[in-house]
Protein backbone atom coordinates (compact mmCIF):
# COMPACT_ATOMS: atom_id res chain seq x y z
CA UNK A 1 0.00 0.00 0.00
CA UNK A 2 1.31 3.44 -0.92
CA UNK A 3 2.42 5.55 2.04
CA UNK A 4 -0.58 7.52 3.46
CA UNK A 5 -2.82 6.49 0.57
CA UNK A 6 -6.32 7.88 1.27
CA UNK A 7 -5.13 9.27 4.62
CA UNK A 8 -7.08 12.31 5.80
CA UNK A 9 -6.20 14.82 8.54
CA UNK A 10 -9.20 15.59 10.75
CA UNK A 11 -9.96 19.18 11.78
CA UNK A 12 -11.83 17.87 14.84
CA UNK A 13 -8.67 16.87 16.75
CA UNK A 14 -8.19 19.11 19.79
CA UNK A 15 -5.19 17.54 21.50
CA UNK A 16 -2.14 15.31 21.04
CA UNK A 17 -3.96 12.11 22.02
CA UNK A 18 -6.95 12.59 19.71
CA UNK A 19 -7.31 10.94 16.34
CA UNK A 20 -5.90 13.45 13.87
CA UNK A 21 -4.95 11.27 10.88
CA UNK A 22 -7.24 8.51 9.66
CA UNK A 23 -7.38 5.67 8.81
CA UNK A 24 -4.80 3.96 11.01
CA UNK A 25 -2.32 1.86 9.02
CA UNK A 26 0.11 -0.71 10.40
CA UNK A 27 3.76 -0.25 9.49
CA UNK A 28 6.03 -2.94 8.04
CA UNK A 29 9.51 -2.87 6.56
CA UNK A 30 11.79 -4.80 4.29
CA UNK A 31 15.47 -4.53 3.42
CA UNK A 32 16.37 -2.54 0.34
CA UNK A 33 19.04 -3.87 -2.01
CA UNK A 34 19.84 -0.33 -3.18
CA UNK A 35 20.00 3.04 -1.46
CA UNK A 36 16.58 4.70 -1.23
CA UNK A 37 17.41 8.12 -2.64
CA UNK A 38 14.15 10.02 -2.82
CA UNK A 39 11.22 11.36 -0.74
CA UNK A 40 10.10 7.86 0.28
CA UNK A 41 9.27 6.45 3.71
CA UNK A 42 12.19 4.50 5.12
CA UNK A 43 14.20 3.54 8.18
CA UNK A 44 17.97 3.90 8.14
CA UNK A 45 20.25 4.84 5.29
CA UNK A 46 20.84 8.57 4.80
CA UNK A 47 18.23 11.34 4.71
CA UNK A 48 16.86 12.67 1.45
CA UNK A 49 16.86 16.36 2.28
CA UNK A 50 14.19 18.63 0.82
CA UNK A 51 15.88 21.82 2.10
CA UNK A 52 19.43 22.58 3.17
CA UNK A 53 20.81 19.66 5.25
CA UNK A 54 20.67 20.13 9.02
CA UNK A 55 22.08 17.32 11.17
CA UNK A 56 21.11 17.58 14.86
CA UNK A 57 23.68 16.98 17.60
CA UNK A 58 23.31 15.76 21.17
CA UNK A 59 22.82 18.53 23.71
CA UNK A 60 25.00 16.75 26.29
CA UNK A 61 27.84 15.37 24.15
CA UNK A 62 27.77 17.49 21.00
CA UNK A 63 28.05 14.33 18.88
CA UNK A 64 25.89 13.89 15.76
CA UNK A 65 22.62 12.07 16.45
CA UNK A 66 21.72 8.84 14.66
CA UNK A 67 19.34 9.13 11.72
CA UNK A 68 16.43 6.75 12.39
CA UNK A 69 14.16 7.35 9.42
CA UNK A 70 12.13 9.66 7.24
CA UNK A 71 8.35 9.81 6.93
CA UNK A 72 6.35 11.72 4.28
CA UNK A 73 3.65 13.93 5.80
CA UNK A 74 0.04 14.09 4.61
CA UNK A 75 -1.04 16.88 2.28
CA UNK A 76 -0.90 17.94 -1.34
CA UNK A 77 2.73 19.11 -1.29
CA UNK A 78 5.94 17.19 -0.62
CA UNK A 79 6.94 17.37 3.04
CA UNK A 80 9.00 15.00 5.16
CA UNK A 81 9.62 14.39 8.84
CA UNK A 82 13.09 13.15 9.86
CA UNK A 83 13.71 11.33 13.15
CA UNK A 84 17.09 11.47 14.94
CA UNK A 85 18.16 10.07 18.33
CA UNK A 86 21.37 10.51 20.27
CA UNK A 87 23.27 7.76 22.11
CA UNK A 88 22.91 9.66 25.39
CA UNK A 89 20.37 9.32 28.21
CA UNK A 90 17.19 11.35 27.96
CA UNK A 91 15.99 10.50 24.46
CA UNK A 92 12.50 9.97 25.93
CA UNK A 93 12.15 13.70 26.67
CA UNK A 94 10.33 15.53 23.84
CA UNK A 95 12.29 18.75 24.48
CA UNK A 96 15.45 17.42 26.12
CA UNK A 97 17.78 17.98 23.18
CA UNK A 98 18.59 14.27 22.79
CA UNK A 99 16.15 13.60 19.98
CA UNK A 100 14.90 15.61 17.02
CA UNK A 101 11.85 15.22 14.80
CA UNK A 102 12.55 17.71 12.02
CA UNK A 103 10.31 18.76 9.13
CA UNK A 104 11.20 19.90 5.62
CA UNK A 105 10.41 21.68 3.39
CA UNK A 106 9.65 24.98 5.07
CA UNK A 107 9.85 23.52 8.56
CA UNK A 108 11.01 25.10 11.82
CA UNK A 109 13.93 23.76 13.81
CA UNK A 110 12.81 23.66 17.47
CA UNK A 111 14.66 26.07 19.76
CA UNK A 112 16.09 23.22 21.89
CA UNK A 113 17.68 21.43 18.90
CA UNK A 114 21.27 22.18 17.93
CA UNK A 115 22.86 20.99 14.71
CA UNK A 116 25.23 21.51 11.84
CA UNK A 117 25.09 21.75 8.06
CA UNK A 118 25.88 18.16 7.19
CA UNK A 119 24.34 15.88 4.56
CA UNK A 120 25.30 12.47 5.95
CA UNK A 121 26.03 11.00 9.36
CA UNK A 122 25.42 8.07 11.71
CA UNK A 123 22.49 5.90 10.63
CA UNK A 124 20.20 3.23 12.05
CA UNK A 125 21.89 -0.14 12.56
CA UNK A 126 21.46 -3.67 13.83
CA UNK A 127 23.88 -5.86 15.77
CA UNK A 128 26.46 -7.94 13.93
CA UNK A 129 28.37 -11.03 15.01
CA UNK A 130 28.57 -9.73 18.57
CA UNK A 131 26.51 -7.38 20.76
CA UNK A 132 28.69 -4.34 20.08
CA UNK A 133 29.18 -4.60 16.31
CA UNK A 134 26.95 -2.17 14.39
CA UNK A 135 25.80 -3.00 10.86
CA UNK A 136 24.01 -0.15 9.05
CA UNK A 137 20.55 -0.94 7.71
CA UNK A 138 18.18 0.67 5.21
CA UNK A 139 14.58 -0.48 5.20
CA UNK A 140 11.71 0.47 2.93
CA UNK A 141 8.52 1.22 4.85
CA UNK A 142 5.12 -0.07 3.80
CA UNK A 143 1.65 0.30 5.29
CA UNK A 144 -1.29 -2.07 5.47
CA UNK A 145 -4.82 -2.02 6.81
CA UNK A 146 -5.11 -3.98 10.10
CA UNK A 147 -7.36 -7.04 10.09
CA UNK A 148 -10.63 -7.22 12.07
CA UNK A 149 -9.05 -8.91 15.10
CA UNK A 150 -6.31 -6.26 15.25
CA UNK A 151 -8.90 -3.47 15.03
CA UNK A 152 -10.96 -5.00 17.84
CA UNK A 153 -7.90 -5.38 20.10
CA UNK A 154 -6.80 -1.83 19.33
CA UNK A 155 -10.24 -0.38 20.08
CA UNK A 156 -10.31 -2.10 23.50
CA UNK A 157 -6.85 -0.76 24.27
CA UNK A 158 -8.04 2.76 23.38
CA UNK A 159 -10.96 2.42 25.83
CA UNK A 160 -8.49 1.40 28.55
CA UNK A 161 -6.15 4.26 27.58
CA UNK A 162 -8.95 6.84 27.68
CA UNK A 163 -10.03 5.64 31.11
CA UNK A 164 -6.47 5.94 32.40
CA UNK A 165 -6.08 9.42 30.90
CA UNK A 166 -9.33 10.49 32.57
CA UNK A 167 -8.01 9.40 35.98
CA UNK A 168 -10.42 6.47 36.35
CA UNK A 169 -8.40 3.47 35.09
CA UNK A 170 -10.10 0.19 34.26
CA UNK A 171 -9.05 -3.27 35.42
CA UNK A 172 -6.53 -4.84 33.03
CA UNK A 173 -8.15 -8.30 33.18
CA UNK A 174 -8.24 -9.95 29.73
CA UNK A 175 -7.06 -6.79 27.99
CA UNK A 176 -6.04 -8.01 24.51
CA UNK A 177 -2.52 -7.59 23.19
CA UNK A 178 -1.90 -5.34 20.20
CA UNK A 179 0.53 -7.25 18.00
CA UNK A 180 1.60 -4.26 15.90
CA UNK A 181 2.52 -1.08 17.80
CA UNK A 182 4.27 0.50 14.81
CA UNK A 183 1.67 2.40 12.84
CA UNK A 184 0.63 5.72 11.27
CA UNK A 185 -2.57 7.59 12.13
CA UNK A 186 -5.24 6.71 14.62
CA UNK A 187 -4.50 7.30 18.30
CA UNK A 188 -1.36 6.65 20.35
CA UNK A 189 -1.23 3.63 22.66
CA UNK A 190 0.98 4.28 25.67
CA UNK A 191 2.48 1.61 27.88
CA UNK A 192 1.75 3.84 30.88
CA UNK A 193 -1.33 5.88 29.90
CA UNK A 194 -1.85 7.01 33.50
CA UNK A 195 1.43 8.96 33.11
CA UNK A 196 1.03 10.48 29.62
CA UNK A 197 3.98 12.17 27.94
CA UNK A 198 4.29 15.91 28.41
CA UNK A 199 3.12 17.01 24.98
CA UNK A 200 1.03 20.19 24.73
CA UNK A 201 -2.49 20.42 23.34
CA UNK A 202 -1.28 22.11 20.14
CA UNK A 203 0.40 18.92 18.88
CA UNK A 204 -1.15 16.18 16.71
CA UNK A 205 -0.27 12.48 16.84
CA UNK A 206 1.34 11.26 13.62
CA UNK A 207 2.91 7.82 14.16
CA UNK A 208 4.49 5.43 16.63
CA UNK A 209 7.41 3.05 16.23
CA UNK A 210 8.31 0.07 18.41
CA UNK A 211 11.81 -0.33 19.79
CA UNK A 212 13.99 -3.38 19.15
CA UNK A 213 17.20 -5.02 20.36
CA UNK A 214 18.74 -5.37 16.92
CA UNK A 215 19.53 -9.09 17.15
CA UNK A 216 17.83 -12.31 16.08
CA UNK A 217 14.79 -11.45 13.96
CA UNK A 218 15.01 -7.72 14.77
CA UNK A 219 15.72 -5.67 11.65
CA UNK A 220 17.25 -2.79 13.64
CA UNK A 221 18.34 -1.69 17.11
CA UNK A 222 16.28 1.09 18.69
CA UNK A 223 16.47 1.63 22.43
CA UNK A 224 13.12 2.73 23.86
CA UNK A 225 13.60 0.83 27.10
CA UNK A 226 11.60 -2.07 25.69
CA UNK A 227 8.79 0.33 24.75
CA UNK A 228 7.56 2.47 21.90
CA UNK A 229 8.32 5.90 20.42
CA UNK A 230 5.69 8.51 19.51
CA UNK A 231 5.89 11.31 16.94
CA UNK A 232 3.74 14.44 16.87
CA UNK A 233 3.50 17.39 14.48
CA UNK A 234 2.34 20.96 14.98
CA UNK A 235 -1.01 22.04 13.58
CA UNK A 236 0.72 23.80 10.67
CA UNK A 237 2.90 20.70 10.07
CA UNK A 238 6.12 22.73 10.27
CA UNK A 239 7.56 21.42 13.55
CA UNK A 240 7.74 18.05 15.31
CA UNK A 241 8.11 16.43 18.72
CA UNK A 242 9.15 12.91 19.69
CA UNK A 243 9.11 10.92 22.93
CA UNK A 244 8.99 7.33 24.08
CA UNK A 245 7.29 5.32 26.79
CA UNK A 246 7.86 1.86 28.27
CA UNK A 247 6.50 -0.38 31.02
Amino acid sequence: MAWLERAEPLASATGPFDRWLTPRREMSWQSSTAAIDGPAAKLGGQPFWLDEPFWPVSRSSGEPMTFIGQFPLPGSGVAMAYLFLSDEDGTFDPEGGENAFLIQSGGRVPSFVRGEVRRTGPALWRRGTDWFERQPVELRLDLKAPDEAAVAAFDRQVVFRDAALSGVPMEETDLPDVDCRSYVGGEPLFWQPWIPPEVGASWRFFLQLDGAEGCGEDAFALNFGGGTGYAFVSQDQREGRFCWDCV
